[in-house]
């Protein structure tokens, strides 16, 4: 546990260092608002790795990415000034199993996902991310849908698999289905891939939209920008498969970005609510207790076990 404690005061120091050397050098603020953003996810990625393990030894492999996610967004976000204001959040946690789907901006997603991530889901995503360090290694410990996307026979058992997982342990999946980052500056979505869509018609589960704001004022790689400010989310009506034929997926494909689409610019053009920060302060502070909770699961197995 003092290592741990040690490990976070260090990763502290780090970051709140970077983030004043930013604001005293106004044109070095995205590069060390990115350092910060990297190392704390660096050290939230060991951190998921070790707590992985020791969850999936108590069989409770499908809360892998929740706590370390969680842990991620609650360290993180504050550091960089972001707050969340998400509406519709109930319907992630109440509808299990489900799949999940999103669009796909920038890297700053995956501190999105930290944020919006119900317990019992697990990410999908390229298999060449198994390679990357600290992330990779998290991702490969944690149960994340690997898909390989130059083989399509490889892709489609990768389905699969998780189809068996979903039915077994009502296991969410949450998918990109842009398949890569848009890196818009404006409210629009790229063509969407439908292996998030014979994922939900194969497996009978429903979809569940969310819509990320677009936030280049906020993160913008092109533009060198790295702001603080707030991030709108919106969880749609989820999608109930019951009834649907696998004739029907070009039109549930074509259906759902509309809708996605539509709610992107209308999020997009809204400002934030007066009262978000001081909701996204409760949010951030209830979440707070995952630390903790997370903390006891790296130092007393056993009372995992019991919950």
């Amino acid at each position: 546990m003092s290592a741990f404690l040690s490990a976070i005061t260090v990763v502290i120091a780090v970051t709140l260092s970077l983030n004043m050397l930013g604001s005293v050098i106004h044109p070095l603020r995205f590069w060390t608002r990115v350092l910060v953003f990297l190392v704390s996810m660096s050290f939230c990625a060991s951190y998921g790795v070790v707590t992985s393990i020791i969850l999936s030894l108590l069989g409770k492999r499908s809360l892998c990415q929740w706590v370390a996610g969680r842990a991620f967004s609650t360290i993180t976000a504050p550091l960089l000034g972001l707050k969340f204001e998400i509406e519709n959040e109930a319907l992630l946690r109440d509808t299990r199993p489900a799949i999940v789907v999103a669009n796909h901006q920038t890297e700053l997603d995956v501190l999105i996902l930290g944020r919006l991530f119900p317990r019992h889901c697990s990410v999908t995503a390229k298999s060449t991310l198994k390679y990357v360090p600290f992330l990779g290694w998290f991702m490969l410990f944690s149960g994340t849908v690997f898909i390989d996307r130059t083989n399509r026979g490889k892709a489609i058992k990768a389905l699969d698999g998780a189809i068996a997982d979903m039915q077994k342990a009502k296991q969410s999946v949450f998918i990109f289905p842009e398949g890569t980052r848009s890196y818009s500056t404006t409210p629009e979505l790229l063509p969407f891939k439908r292996g998030a869509f014979h994922l939900a018609m194969q497996s009978g589960f429903p979809i569940i939209p969310v819509v990320v704001a677009n936030y280049s004022h906020l993160y913008s790689p092109k533009n060198r920008t790295f702001e603080s400010g707030t991030l709108k989310i919106k969880v749609l009506d989820k999608i109930d498969m019951e009834g649907r034929s696998a004739e029907e997926i070009d039109e549930l494909v074509a259906s759902t970005r509309t809708k996605m689409l539509e709610t992107l610019k209308e999020i997009s053009n809204k400002p934030a609510t007066p009262d978000a920060d001081s909701e996204t302060t409760q949010l951030l502070s209830s979440d707070s207790t995952v630390v903790e909770e997370a903390e006891t699961i790296s130092a007393s197995p056993k009372s995992v076990g019991a919950q």
